[in-house]
């Protein structure tokens, strides 16, 4: 099977560079341009389902990619962002006002009710390991955020709990995922060539994964 991943659109609160978190923020007109021009470059795909966060900036941007396939948008509320606490909405300037984050301890241990990593890791990769397995002869959509992208291939990868691939997720971008949960394979990763209007059919060579 085959899932993609994509993150969702510019939102406001990327516009004024706040945390997020699990802030249910909309997305900017550029944001919505960016899911029309994701959304087309899937629209040639055999999409079977499309499962989203139910946070709006990604379920807009779902929906958008929906509309391609005549599909309604499935939420899954392990697909959303982790919870930056008491920081959600606040700049980085303000929560470096707050607290103290200038240490080695894990901003999650540092900013109250925050989301452990592990927690959503945890909760990220049971989601996407039971829609792979779920979709094992077809092709699934999951728009989701950076914060849960980045888990995501954490886990697929194999690396151990508490560390991070070096790796900024755009907007928009696609990481396509083949095979199963025992043994799944990146076909491709954070790519956004559809913003530069030169999108191409994927062709990346496959590396296994937890082999």
């Amino acid at each position: 099977m085959t899932v993609i991943l994509v993150r969702h659109g510019e939102s406001e609160g990327n516009l004024r560079r706040v945390m997020q978190g699990q802030l249910d923020l909309p997305l900017t007109e550029a944001g919505r341009e960016q899911a029309r021009l994701v959304a087309a470059r899937i629209a040639s795909m055999p999409v079977a389902a499309i499962y989203s966060s139910p946070l709006s900036r990604a379920f807009e941007t779902a929906q958008t990619i929906a509309r391609q396939h005549a599909l309604t948008v499935t939420p899954v509320a392990d697909l959303q962002e982790g919870g930056w606490g008491e920081a959600q909405g606040l700049t980085w300037a303000e929560v470096s006002a707050r607290w103290d984050v200038s240490g080695e301890r894990p901003l999650a241990e540092v900013i109250p009710g925050a989301e452990t990593p592990d927690s959503l890791r945890s909760r990220s990769a049971a989601a996407v390991d039971a829609l792979l397995d779920r979709h094992a002869s077809d092709l699934a959509v999951c728009v989701s955020h950076a914060g849960t992208i980045a888990q995501l291939i954490a886990h697929l990868i194999g690396m151990p709990e508490g560390q991070l691939p070096r790796l900024s997720t755009g907007n928009t971008a696609v990481t396509i995922i083949e095979g199963s949960a025992d043994l799944p394979m990146i076909r491709l990763l954070n790519d956004m060539c559809h913003l530069d209007g030169h999108a191409q059919p994927y062709h990346a060579t496959s590396w296994r994964l937890r082999e």
